[in-house]
């Protein structure tokens, strides 16, 4: 059943809010669950389940009171609310979503994946409706809202009787920890003593709570010095400045139409200021009728004109998923399980040893062979003029490597150096020696060292004499690395905008022919798959620590999401028709904002104007007060407005919300420290936690038993965590809300 929140009134805010008032205080077990979003009303289903199993029909059951609390509506919460536009679309499809365990997960009996667990996304889809293929439609936001609202509702609703569900529409501003209590009736000598905590809400009400998890999500992040002093010139100089955020939830009414705005960052933030921008301002997308796939723009004179950048420069790779190609699994021969555990010299990865596998050196040339295996596999089927003598023998070559590779078993009993400058340094040896051998161990970690016995370029040369038909994963995620342009004008010699249509284009025509009819496309699936292999990997503790911070989140991350994280096709037209239609100037890569020098701070309300120069564009009502610049494009750009479409950084150390920063600062959360091969610490994004049931650790070392924290803050644990449940994967989500659902019933 559920209670509404209660109103906090005169004089009631100092009040701890209980919902069973009349039950003694000993029978009353209340689980706070802060952030109501995916992560928090996973929680939700699974204390909601497990209780049901574990007391219905058992004597009396405990009261079980859990508050969620959120400012948005359960389920949805901020990021996927009812209420934004219809027109911004997610990046995974309809059969990528689900709030609810299936057989797949490893917490289900094989007999328990019954119809008391709710519908993932496709089947609530079929069942509300629609018809469009779920493996190669992106919903809206809103629509995954509602699947989420309706998730909601179907666990509430299946509530057992001695659950009371309370929804607190309101955010969290501290938790406290009170002083231990005894339970009515026992003594600290027969029962454990009861750590309550006291959550205190921005609307007054303060619950006294016995678990609290944390699912809180993205929270706003403190703005670098850099981003600071462009928001400050902006306020001074009469332009704007957008910080890093949600965009539909950011102030874009704010940008009038024909304001030059310099947006920097190119990714999915991009993509729905892209949609804000145009379709929510009476634009309109028609297919062109001489190119298919392609589109045309038809102004509505409400835009403005967009100046995009990035440090790469290019936005994300579109995903090859459509209609005509949906999103199918791939086979991975290389990168598997079974390899893993024969690098390691283990018989599987089930067991208790973990593989401490080293990423750069043992699984990037297993994940390697497979991407050249896809590719080229592709290549000879669409392509077989791009070969001058048999495919099959680059096939046998990526064979020869693998074995070779497996041969080498574990990192450490391939690298002796390593070994041996470890004990030079706890000896005090000699110190050139000793920094010698550990650049040899470092290059080698890193895997610069390869003990292929033979020459892979030759071979692919060889067969594959064009350099624009093989496989470049450096040029595919930094194609304008080494280019430089005279001019960024349209139609002209030598111009960015010539090369970014001939760029985007062909992304768009890779993506409509699938994985199936590109080979540059072919490596999304490998890549998809792989990324799905290595977030169980890491959950299960089987790369090393260090290689997961310095390797997988130092490259690989932004190397994968460049390719498989780029927005539905559709995106990619657009932006094609908006550059074609005049609304869009591509500035580069590595831009660099900086104040125009021909403007200064106000006078009379108006900037002040260089000799010889105006501070306005035009068809720009505001000043002109930026400049942004490419090292690789000559000349510059000048706009009124810059838009942070960068996606915030989730680092706990720089949270900027009252709850998370509070908590760190009073030591009750603390980043996660990772201490480096050469023996330095450093501190990582995420909590430090306790294993699965992910409780936090103060900053003295302390584990609070009753507090747990889901969602990205488990950054320093796992990896890929903005990836919501996917059905029919065990996904890791999932598996955390069981963990932590069974951790807190086992309180009770």
């Amino acid at each position: 059943m559920t209670t509404s929140s209660p109103q906090s009134g005169a004089g009631s805010s100092s009040e701890a809010h209980s919902p069973a008032a009349d039950t003694p205080y000993a029978q009353v077990h209340s689980v706070s669950i802060i952030g109501a979003g995916p992560r928090g009303i996973s929680v939700l289903e699974r204390l909601v389940a497990l209780a049901a199993e574990r007391f219905s029909g058992a004597g009396t059951p405990p009261t079980i009171v859990i508050d969620l609390i959120d400012p948005y509506p359960p389920g949805a919460g901020i990021v996927w609310r009812t209420d934004q536009p219809a027109t911004l679309l997610m990046n995974t499809t309809i059969a990528e979503q689900t709030i609810f365990p299936d057989s797949s997960c490893s917490f289900v009996s094989p007999d328990g994946a019954s119809d008391r667990y709710g519908p993932n996304m496709a089947q609530w889809y079929r069942d509300e409706g629609g018809t469009d293929p779920v493996d190669a439609t992106f919903p809206s936001r809103t629509l995954y809202g509602r699947y989420l609202r309706d998730a909601y509702a179907h666990i509430r609703d299946t509530a057992p009787d001695f659950i009371t569900i309370v929804e607190h529409p309101t955010k969290v501003e501290s938790v406290i920890d009170l002083p231990p209590v005894e339970p009515l009736g026992h003594t600290s000598t027969d029962a454990e003593t009861v750590p309550p905590q006291l959550v205190r809400c921005e609307d007054g009400t303060a619950i006294i709570a016995s678990a609290v998890v944390l699912a809180v999500g993205h929270i706003p992040s403190a703005q670098t010095e850099e981003r600071a002093r462009l928001a400050a010139f902006a306020q001074r100089t009469g332009g704007l400045y957008i910080p890093q955020g949600l965009p539909a939830e950011a102030p874009i009414a704010e940008v009038a139409p024909g304001n030059r705005v310099i947006i920097r960052g190119m990714g999915l933030n991009y993509f729905d200021l892209q949609t804000l921008f145009t379709h929510e301002r009476g634009g309109r997308f028609d297919p062109d009728p001489d190119i298919a796939g392609e589109l045309r723009y038809v102004r509505s004179g409400e835009e403005p004109r967009l100046l995009l950048g990035s440090r790469r420069g290019v936005p994300y790779r579109s995903k090859p998923i459509c209609q005509a190609h949906p999103r199918s699994p791939w086979p991975l021969r290389y990168f598997t399980r079974e390899n893993i555990a024969l690098l390691a010299g283990l018989d599987d990865l089930d067991g208790d040893r973990k593989a401490g596998a080293r990423f750069n050196d043992q699984l990037w040339p297993l994940i390697l062979a497979d991407l050249r295996l896809a590719y080229y596999s592709t290549l000879s089927r669409i392509r077989p003029d791009a070969f001058a003598g048999d495919p099959g023998q680059l096939r046998e070559a990526i064979a020869e490597a693998v074995s070779r590779h497996l041969t080498r078993r574990t990192w450490q009993e391939t690298h002796p150096d390593a070994h041996e400058s470890a004990d030079l340094h706890a000896g005090n040896a000699d110190a050139a020696a000793e920094s010698r051998q550990h650049e040899a161990a470092e290059a080698a970690r890193q895997g610069r060292v390869t003990r292929e016995a033979f020459a892979w370029s030759e071979i692919e040369v060889s067969l594959v004499p064009d350099p624009a038909h093989r496989m470049s994963l450096h040029e595919l995620l930094n194609p304008l690395e080494g280019r430089e342009f005279d001019s960024r004008g349209p139609r002209e010699e030598n111009s960015l905008h010539e090369w970014m249509l001939d760029f985007l284009r062909a992304d768009l025509h890779d993506s409509l022919a699938g994985p199936e009819g590109s080979a540059e496309k072919s490596l999304f699936t490998v890549l998809w798959q792989s990324r799905l292999l290595l977030k169980e990997l890491i959950v299960a503790g089987h790369i090393d620590r260090v290689s997961i911070d310095m390797e997988i989140c130092g490259w690989f991350e932004s190397f994968v999401s460049g390719i498989c994280d780029g927005p539905p096709p559709q995106r990619i037209a657009e932006l094609l028709a908006l550059a074609e239609a005049g609304l869009v100037e591509f500035i580069g890569p590595d831009m660099r904002i900086e104040a125009n020098p021909d403007v200064s701070a106000p006078a009379d309300g108006r900037p002040a104007v260089a000799d010889g120069s105006s501070s306005y564009a035009v068809g720009d009502p505001l000043p002109q007060i930026f400049t942004v610049t490419s090292a690789q494009v000559a000349g510059g750009i000048t706009g009124s407005v810059v838009i942070d479409a960068a996606s915030p950084t989730n680092a706990v150390s720089r949270a900027a919300d009252v709850l998370v920063h509070g908590m760190v600062e009073r030591g009750q959360l603390t980043p996660a420290r990772l201490t480096l091969d050469d023996g330095r610490e450093k501190f990582l994004n995420g909590l430090a936690l306790t294993p699965r049931p992910y409780r936090t650790i103060d900053v003295d070392g302390t584990v609070h038993p009753r507090r747990f924290a889901l969602s990205i803050q488990l950054s320093s644990v796992q990896w890929g965590l903005a990836i919501a449940a996917n059905p029919h994967t065990n996904a890791a989500t999932l598996n955390d809300s069981n963990a932590a659902a069974t951790a807190i019933l086992d309180l009770i």
